[in-house]
Formats: structure tokens, sequence, C-alpha cells
């Protein structure tokens, strides 16, 4: 049995900490489809989802990709109020990954049919889910 001194084993501590962390940056690479981050949809959905607002739009339109409703109607469906998820959905449109129309006077906001967009959607919603970005978030802080 191998005796460790007290600042080998804290030296090992350190180490095992720096392994963890760079396993968990791999893992988010693992995750990221290459022509999403290379035309910058990955990290224009993690700006814009960075926060569980966002983050529960994202959510709610991979898991019903066929719901459309205004500012206010989505609000309810993900427990928000309307101030606080006009800016995000506004934002997800100028961005290209919902649409809105106008129906009798309202915003009406629908998943994006360019499937580029809706894979980067639904990979993001998985990675949310598996954890990778709360820890990391947590880690950054």
């Amino acid at each position: 049995m191998i005796q460790l001194t007290r600042g080998e084993k804290e030296l090992l501590l350190e180490q095992k900490g720096f392994e963890q962390q760079q396993a968990l940056d791999r893992a988010d690479e693992d995750k990221v489809i290459p022509w999403a981050e290379g035309n910058g949809l990955w990290g224009a959905l993690t700006r814009l989802a960075s926060d569980l607002i966002g983050a529960d739009l994202v959510a709610f339109f991979v898991d019903n990709p066929y719901a459309n409703d205004t500012a206010q109607g989505l609000a309810v469906r993900v427990g928000r109020q309307p101030f606080e998820v006009g800016p995000v959905l506004d934002a997800l449109v100028q961005d290209g990954f919902l649409d809105v129309v106008e129906m009798g006077g309202l915003r009406v906001y629908l998943l994006t049919e360019e499937s580029h967009r809706r894979q980067t959607l639904q990979q993001y919603a998985t990675w949310l889910r598996e954890g990778f970005h709360w820890a990391r978030l947590a880690l950054e802080r």
C-alpha cells in the first residue's frame, strides 16, 4: 500500500478536478454538430437560451414542434410572464430559430421550417436535459 503525503493528496485531488473540467469541456464539444458550430448556430442559440426563460422556450418548441401561439399564450405554457418571454421570442425569430406570422393583429410564434436550425434546437434541448449547460454555467460563476 502506497502512503501519500498531504501535499501529494491535494495535488492528486486538484489534478482530478482539472481532468473532470476537461472531460466536461470535451462533452460539450462532442455534442455540437460540426455544421451548426461552423455556421454560428450553436453559439447564437447558446447566447439566446442562456437563462431559464430561453431554455424553457427552446424545450417547449422542441417538445411541441407544431405549436404556434402568441407571446402571452407561450408565457402561460412555460410558466412565465409575457413581458419576460416577448424579448426572448423576438431574439429567436431574429436569429431564425422561430418564425412569426401576423394573424388577426396578433403575432403568432412557431418553430422554423429550416432543418439545420430545427436540428440545432433539438440538439441543444437534449444537451440542456443532460445537464452539461447548467454544470458549465455553475463552474463559470
